[in-house]
């Protein structure tokens, strides 16, 4: 071996170490950068010299420089990441709810729901005083003001929700698009198989991280190497990646696809879904297939992805809370309004609950009840089959059933004279009108006796549908409308209806029942109650006088979807209700003290707004009488029942559920709050884990560093001997 070679020997020294010292110095410099994967270079000795003597070595090169990556364990490292920010994300958005409401007394619901019963008290001890009906309208007012304001804010911290997920969903396709991209450099820079891409990868294992806490994707990596001769920690420069989210791929190696935010048509709120846009265009909903431990499956988790037949969320954190509320704010105005209804007035009508269908006279007489100039405007197709109608005579007593066959392919007049020709030939004293776009029972004298032998006739089973399909509501059984039709909440129960003459004496009591159970449509159907109201031959007062009782002075029934009380006589005459253990006077809204519905629309009727004076504390209407109000006071120390929209009943009192409602979002913070804490320390754990194998060590780097550096000056050593040695071999020479 010459000293040429040997002097070559030496330069490659000095060229290994000098490249060692820049991965070094690389490495030291990136020391702060998180998604920085430290560097080794792999030193490897150059091919020998085979000599009689023994391999002779020519000296060292750098083969390649790889990262220290394990794949595994940084897989670990971004689940445990996503966990931490699923976590953060439901922690801020449940404190943000625990904030609307506080825990304390003096403020917010607790401090206005006091006030409000306060001024009821105060009013029940002054009836008649207009400045503490002034007071108790404003009292009401501001209770009703907060409960629409606090859901205000959870409904604007849903739309804030849906307006983070579609500026995350922009950073999801640039980071989809920036990983394709990625692949692709990398690809072309590993192609010989020697070299590595590692500061690309590292900016693709960032962008991967953040994808991953964003959605909770799924990473696929095949091929991954082991490095065990360079690093035993080494597992990482994978062959084929792809990246699949609810079961579609987002990157497969250097291709792409993105998602699409739009509003979900199947929405009131007009609340967001996320869609998978496929190669074709065509969009795909993937929203319920979002991994929940993720950054927007956090936000999804809370907002809600589910809605019913009519748009609303059914499912969410959020929404819970809303459905509370809600159910506070229903029990409190129909139970508020059952009371209030006690108070008797002149001539009560209650508020539209439905809105009757139109017929004209062209398609009640001339076409079909199937063609489609009649079901256009029909609620559901009518279908052949029997209609039962039961009798009952002036005293309520059932007298027989009468059953109709209806034919869908008749006109609805031709439907109408089978029916009356039925009840004629059973000597039943009723006919079947068109009224206000549906079919009514008018008393007719039909056996020409000269009496109406009949005190009702109603709907018992209506197999063709036809009631159904004309929206006559009064006909079905009262717990079918609640959930179909009405916003009703009749219980089964009873209630008192009362007439008083002007000077706040009783007439008349007659107590109704309701039972939603009974078989028979006298005491299940709204139709049903309203005859009850109006039989003429009960005596009522005991006193063998058909003309003193709750049927003489008043008539119940349903105009345009509206319950009124109408006079029968001049005389100055109130009616109210009492006792109403059905829910029945606060569910069809007479007389009302609260309107709206829920916690979105409870307000004071607009009424008592316009003129607080108008305000009653009596049932009967007397000088003094404060029943009413002494009822409102006693209301909030009575168990009432708070149903859900999910069917979740709970029993407790006015105050009692708001601190139901209060402790149950406390506790559901708390838990977050836990979750986090443990999140956090596992996280802490698996970081510390990572970054002490792919994380830069300066005392590491330093004792690497004096080590190149060492190897350098000696290679520089060996090349001043040899040059030393060559001068002497070349002075020999001269």
């Amino acid at each position: 071996m010459s000293l040429f070679s040997s002097l070559n020997t030496g330069y490659s020294g000095l060229n290994v170490n000098q490249s060692a010292l820049a991965v070094t110095s690389n490495n030291i410099s990136n020391a702060s950068n998180s998604d920085y994967t430290r560097q080794r270079a792999q030193i490897v000795s150059t091919t020998a010299i085979h000599t009689p003597s023994g391999d002779i070595g020519t000296g060292a090169k750098i083969e390649t420089v790889v990262r220290i990556k394990n794949n595994f364990l940084f897989s670990r490292y971004e689940t445990a990441h996503k966990d931490l920010s699923y976590y953060n994300t439901m922690q801020k958005n449940t404190n943000e709810i625990a904030n609307y409401f506080p825990d304390v007394q003096d403020v917010g619901l607790n401090k206005d729901i006091k006030e409000y019963y306060d001024s009821w008290s105060n009013f029940a001890n002054n009836p008649n005083d207009n400045a503490v009906k002034v007071d108790l309208a404003s009292k009401t007012q501001t209770l009703s003001n907060t409960i629409k304001e606090t859901r205000d804010k959870i409904d604007n911290l849903n739309k804030s929700i849906d307006s983070e997920i579609t500026t995350y969903s922009d950073e999801i396709n640039a980071l989809v698009q920036s990983i394709a991209d990625l692949n692709n450099q990398i690809s072309k820079v590993e192609a010989n198989n020697i070299n590595h891409a590692n500061e690309l990868r590292d900016s693709r294992d960032s962008a991967e991280k953040r994808l991953i806490e964003l959605t909770g994707a799924t990473i696929s990596k095949t091929g991954v190497q082991s490095l065990g001769k360079i690093d035993s920690n080494i597992a990482d420069y994978e062959e084929n990646y792809t990246i699949s989210l609810g079961g579609y791929p987002l990157v497969d190696n250097s291709t792409y696809h993105t998602l699409e935010v739009k509003e979900d048509p199947n929405s009131t709120d007009a609340f967001k879904s996320i869609y998978f846009k496929k190669q074709d265009g065509n969009l795909v909903n993937i929203t319920k297939d979002i991994p929940n431990h993720s950054v927007i499956g956090g936000l999804l988790e809370f907002r809600g992805t589910e809605y019913d037949e009519n748009g609303k969320t059914t499912n969410g954190v959020s929404n819970k809370y809303i459905q509370q509320l809600d159910a506070f704010s229903e029990t409190l105005i129909q139970t508020t309004n059952s009371i209030y209804a006690y108070s008797a007035q002149e001539e009560p009508t209650g508020k539209q609950l439905f809105k009757p269908n139109s017929l004209t006279s062209d398609q009640i007489d001339k076409y079909n009840l199937s063609s489609p100039m009649v079901e256009q405007s029909l609620k559901n197709p009518v279908r052949n089959g029997d209609l039962t109608l039961s009798a009952y005579d002036n005293n309520g007593k059932f007298i027989k059933d009468v059953k109709i066959s209806i034919d869908k392919d008749k006109t609805l007049q031709d439907n109408l004279d089978a029916i009356n020709s039925e009840l004629s030939n059973n000597n039943i004293d009723y006919k079947a009108v068109i009224k206000n776009g549906n079919i009514d029972f008018k008393k007719s004298d039909t056996d020409g006796d000269g009496s109406l032998n009949n005190g009702a006739l109603l709907v018992k089973d209506d197999g063709s549908l036809l009631f159904n399909a004309l929206n006559d509501v009064n006909t079905k059984n009262i717990e079918k409308a609640n959930n179909e039709d009405l916003p009703l909440n009749i219980k089964n129960g009873s209630f008192d209806v009362v007439t008083y003459d002007d000077n706040g004496d009783e007439l008349a009591r007659r107590t109704i029942t309701v039972n939603s159970e009974s078989k028979d449509p006298l005491y299940s159907t709204i139709d049903g109650v309203l005859a009850q109201i109006n039989m003429s031959n009960i005596d009522d007062n005991d006193n063998n006088d058909s003309s003193d009782d709750v049927d003489d002075y008043y008539k119940a029934e349903f105009t345009n979807g509206a319950l009124t009380l109408s006079k029968q006589t001049d005389d100055t005459t109130y009616i109210g209700f009492d006792n109403d253990t059905a829910n029945f006077s606060g569910a069809v809204q007479i007389n009302n003290f609260f309107s709206g519905t829920d916690s979105k629309t409870i307000s004071l009727d607009q009424k008592f707004i316009d003129n607080p004076t108008l305000l009653n504390a009596y049932k009967a209407p007397s000088e003094g009488n404060n029943d009413v109000a002494n009822d409102m006071v006693q209301m909030q120390y009575n168990d009432l029942q708070f149903t859900t929209a999910d069917g979740t009943t709970t029993t407790n009192t006015i105050s009692g559920y708001y601190s139901y409602m209060v402790s149950g979002i406390a506790n559901d913070s708390d838990r977050i709050n836990s979750n986090l804490d443990n999140s956090k320390a596992l996280y802490n754990t698996i970081e510390q884990e990572y970054q002490g194998q792919s994380g830069v060590n300066l005392d590491e780097e330093m004792t690497s560093l004096m080590k190149f550096q060492s190897g350098y000056q000696a290679s520089a050593k060996v090349i001043t001997t040899i040059s030393t040695m060559l001068d002497a071999l070349m002075g020999i020479k001269n």
